[in-house]
């Protein structure tokens, strides 16, 4: 394992799980950020610090974005805009929101109605049982469903389903989805509660933040995310704080796959 050294202020833990492009790489629709492959397929600390330079996790599936431009899309903000982790981050006031499904640990109203308050402007969008209730607190909300793209508050996404193929508790019938940013050239996808799906291996994918510990997700379910999307760089989320997991899955990403995660929001290089 090589380690890297640090890339951004923002706060990542950075691992090597090799040094070589991920095989099979595919010609990505968008232009790159200056650095990066056609592909994005080689994992270096330069391409790192380029796409998440303004990118941050705080807990959960609360990953935040920040585009060139100054857009902030935030994908299941749980935590309050006036937590410390927040405010040091600058991640407080979204233009865009963006909910994967109704569990608590995703979606929580009344927290996004503080972020309301901090910008009476901002989009937000979810699946139709999250539209319907953030209606009923008062709020407008845009319906998304599950192989539908969109463009919202000058950013273009897409919705991906996001279910498991066993037990009750996230069916495909909800309509619950994950989400691939379009920013600044560059494809993430954050999948929301979701097993490994066929439809996976039809994405263009550059960093993949992969639902790893909890909600019936696991590391080796995360790894197979990993290989059916051939992203060539990596970030689990909804981890539980268990750093032991999530070194364990770092270590055991693809040859040429290069891993990261967030802790605090603050930048550690692994000793």
């Amino acid at each position: 394992m090589k380690m890297l050294k640090t890339v951004s202020a923002i706060g990542l833990i950075l691992f090597w799980a090799g040094t070589h492009p991920v095989a099979g790489g595919d010609e990505k629709q968008n232009s790159k950020p200056d650095g990066c492959s056609s592909s994005c397929g080689v994992a270096d600390g330069k391409t790192a610090s380029k796409l998440l330079k303004n990118v941050v996790h705080f807990s959960d599936d609360d990953v935040r974005f920040r585009t060139a431009d100054g857009i902030n899309v935030f994908v299941d903000p749980v935590s309050w805009p006036m937590d410390d982790l927040v405010v040091k981050s600058g991640m407080v006031k979204p233009d865009l929101i963006l909910i994967t499904h109704s569990h608590q640990d995703h979606f929580q109203p009344t927290i996004l109605q503080e972020y309301f308050k901090l910008n009476p402007r901002a989009v937000l969008a979810g699946p139709p049982d999250v539209a319907k209730v953030v209606r009923e607190k008062g709020m407008e909300a845009s319906e998304i469903k599950p192989g539908q793209s969109y463009t919202m508050a000058g950013v273009k996404f897409s919705a991906v389903p996001a279910y498991f193929l066993e037990g009750d508790s996230h069916p495909k019938a909800n309509g619950w989805v994950g989400y691939v940013l379009q920013l600044d050239g560059a494809n993430y996808y954050v999948t929301g509660d979701t097993q490994p799906l066929p439809e996976m291996a039809e994405l263009k994918v550059d960093v993949l933040f992969p639902l790893l510990y909890g909600c019936g997700g696991n590391l080796e379910q995360a790894l197979k995310m990993a290989d059916l999307t051939k992203a060539p760089f990596v970030v689990p989320v909804h981890t539980g704080g268990h750093e032991e997991v999530i070194k364990k899955y770092l270590t055991g990403l693809p040859k040429g796959v290069q891993g990261a995660y967030y802790k605090d929001a603050k930048l550690v290089v692994s000793p």
